[in-house]
């Protein structure tokens, strides 16, 4: 299923990507990833069966997203900041055998060449997105055309998202994140709202414009702190790391309608997401429809229990490059812990290789961010624990404030002795793995 295609021929003139610099409709970025599909045949690329792209935020390479896999190969996202020696790696365990780059003379040479496409069978994987290596080093996911439909229709079916409905989009496009801001408004027929990069007072205006968006947790707060008026937002998806309902509250009261939602790469992105507008429980929500979430301790199935989250369905990956592909309906254990209530409703804790085992407790750094999150002056914290000898390891947290470090004892008095912070680090600025 080509998602553009289908975009392009019911809505042609209907604007798909709006940047600083110009507006492409549908029908002109059908003939762009057309031009890339040429552009690759003419090559002589086709004889790999996959090509690497830069996943900077540019007209051109939402072209390249779309036309590679109508190349017949499939298109492996990269970071453009990745070191060359990393991204080789990954590139070459993923098959690639050429890289995509913008062709001087940039869209519009790609809408010069749109004729020359030629008609290709489109590959059993159209993507090959990077995970973030929280477990250890990148794996490539490979992601089919019948799990980005899925994804995007659980997704629409949860938010409500349609045509006339514009998405921010600011975040990378070699991470799935990004990507699939693009998937989702070509299955609807509605524009990208693309920024380059992020800045949190670009992005404060261009809320102002469009009704979706997504943002990480920083983002968000980022753009809280510059303020701004927004009437027409419907909802602004907080995902790529946990977002206390402290922050999500904030962003609601000054006029953001934040919802929390979890996902990963082997998910196609989302796989739980709030409705827009729920209430506040420290969840992110049901499943989306025809997802399914389940938490494992051992090898039981918990409610209202901590434990492993695993997830089935068919917007879940088949599997990884170079390894063996997963049965349709084998359950993917994630590496992160949570638990589900009564009513369905998930609650991620954090990553299971991330809880501190400080004299002999477990403490989940995300919980002690979200109370750490709390005070008024604290504006980011990563916490995080370091090996010690008496105590196995103590809590350490980086922080974003003004506050001394006696002060920042008193605010942590009121969490438990084992998740208080030992050593604290104040820094200018607290990153996300995605604020980029």
């Amino acid at each position: 299923m080509d998602l553009l295609a289908s975009a392009a021929d019911a809505n042609p003139d209907a604007p798909a990507v709006i940047t600083a610099e110009r507006t492409v409709s549908f029908a002109e970025l059908d003939r762009a990833a057309n031009g890339v599909a040429s552009i690759l045949s003419a090559s002589g690329s086709l004889g790999s069966r996959a090509v690497a792209f830069w996943g900077d935020r540019s007209i051109e390479t939402v072209a390249a997203v779309w036309g590679i896999p109508r190349a017949g190969v499939t298109a492996v996202a990269v970071d453009p900041h990745a070191a060359p020696a990393v991204a080789m790696e990954a590139t070459r365990a993923a098959g690639v055998r050429g890289l995509w780059v913008a062709p001087t003379g940039g869209f519009d040479r790609l809408l010069d060449r749109a004729a020359e496409h030629p008609t290709m069978s489109r590959p059993d994987a159209s993507y090959v997105v990077f995970t973030s290596g929280s477990e250890g080093r990148p794996r490539g996911v490979l992601l089919t055309d019948d799990n980005v439909a899925a994804a995007v229709a659980g997704s629409r079916e949860r938010l409500g998202n349609g045509p006339g409905d514009a998405w921010l989009c600011v975040l990378p496009l070699f991470h799935v994140a990004g990507l699939s801001v693009l998937w989702r408004q070509a299955e609807s027929g509605a524009p990208v709202v693309l920024l380059d990069r992020f800045d949190a007072a670009a992005v404060a205006a261009a809320l102002d414009t469009v009704t979706f968006a997504s943002l990480v947790p920083v983002m968000l707060q980022r753009v809280l702190d510059v303020g701004g008026e927004w009437a027409d937002l419907v909802a602004v998806l907080i995902g790529g790391a946990a977002a206390d309902d402290r922050l999500i509250s904030t962003a609601r009261s000054a006029g953001i309608p934040a919802v929390p939602s979890y996902g990963m790469t082997e998910t196609c992105s989302q796989i739980a997401t709030a409705s827009p507008g729920g209430t506040l429980d420290g969840s992110v929500g049901l499943p989306l429809p025809r997802a399914e979430v389940r938490v494992m301790a051992g090898d039981a199935v918990v409610v209202g229990a901590e434990g492993r989250i695993e997830v089935r369905g068919p917007m879940v990956s088949p599997g990884y490059v170079g390894e063996p592909l997963r049965p349709k309906e084998a359950w993917l254990r994630t590496g992160d812990l949570g638990l589900i209530d009564d009513l369905g409703r998930l609650t991620v804790l954090g990553r299971a290789d991330s809880v501190i085992i400080t004299g002999g407790e477990n403490v989940h750094p995300g919980a002690v961010e979200a109370e750490l999150r709390v005070h008024p002056d604290i504006r980011g914290v990563r916490v995080y624990g370091i090996a010690d000898e008496e105590w196995g390891a103590i809590v350490a947290a980086d922080v974003e404030t003004d506050l001394s470090v006696a002060e920042l004892d008193a605010v942590a008095v009121r969490l438990s002795p084992a998740m208080r912070p030992r050593r604290w680090a104040k820094v200018a600025r607290v990153y996300d793995k995605l604020d980029s």
